[in-house]
């Protein structure tokens, strides 16, 4: 069976349930797992997502070599080294990187029990759905990260695409919904993205770049996973 979590309230709910049988794949397409498959690609060794600023700032204390990286509000951290956008990780290899951002790495704690835990967005959606065809999990679940408390229209198109792409025959209400959304958005993901309130909010404070990079489709071979706390790259 494979599952949607639409919002942030489904997600909660999620954490009450019993997910040592389930494969989980997080999205944040605008931008945090967007970010941290781009990073992956180019290099990054690891992302430590945490959920707070002062668990971030934490981190560094304790390793001095980490970078850190984030977001609120869509703009960057003061005394971070970097923020959120997928651009900034594509020169920073051989690095680790502590992420704190306002849903994505919120979600990713929140499933953090599943039996496994993947990282998707729109760039690394065939190398995905070629992971997950190759395990064969019985139980699929598909959280969006979505946006403060809201639902976020880019991660469910995101997932719909998943959906598209693997072979299950069994779905939920919700995976045929996002299935839909997909097929009807994916002739023009850009316009989809760039319309969407994230889109929107990431254009006004001079970062629409992002969009463009985030709306891209299949263009990754890295497939994020965590491992004790960390997302690398599969093997």
């Amino acid at each position: 069976m494979i599952d949607v979590a639409l919002c942030p309230s489904e997600i909660r709910r999620f954490e009450n349930i019993d997910l040592s049988d389930t494969t989980a794949v997080v999205f944040d397409v605008l931008r945090a797992t967007s970010t941290m498959i781009t990073g992956l690609e180019c290099g990054v060794e690891r992302f430590f997502p945490v959920e707070t600023v002062e668990v971030a700032r934490a981190h560094k204390v304790q390793d001095p070599s980490l970078l850190l990286a984030g977001e609120r509000g869509g703009l960057p951290l003061e005394g971070f080294d970097l923020g959120n956008s997928p651009a900034e990780f594509k020169a920073i290899r051989g690095k680790s990187v502590v992420l704190t951002t306002t849903n994505g790495t919120v979600a990713l704690h929140r499933v953090r029990r599943a039996k496994r835990v993947y990282v998707g967005a729109l760039l690394n959606l065939d190398a995905l759905a070629q992971v997950l065809d190759s395990e064969d999990s019985t139980s699929l679940l598909l959280v969006c990260a979505g946006t403060g408390e809201e639902f976020a229209i880019e991660d469910a198109i995101a997932a719909g695409g998943l959906v598209d792409r693997l072979s299950h025959k069994s779905l939920s209400d919700a995976a045929v919904l996002v299935k839909s959304l997909y097929r009807e958005a994916s002739s023009d993901l850009g316009a989809y993205l760039r319309q969407s309130r994230n889109g929107r909010a990431l254009a006004g404070i001079g970062k629409a770049q992002d969009v463009e990079e985030c709306a891209r489709l299949a263009v990754s071979q890295a497939v994020g996973v965590m491992q004790e706390g960390a997302v690398v790259k599969l093997s």
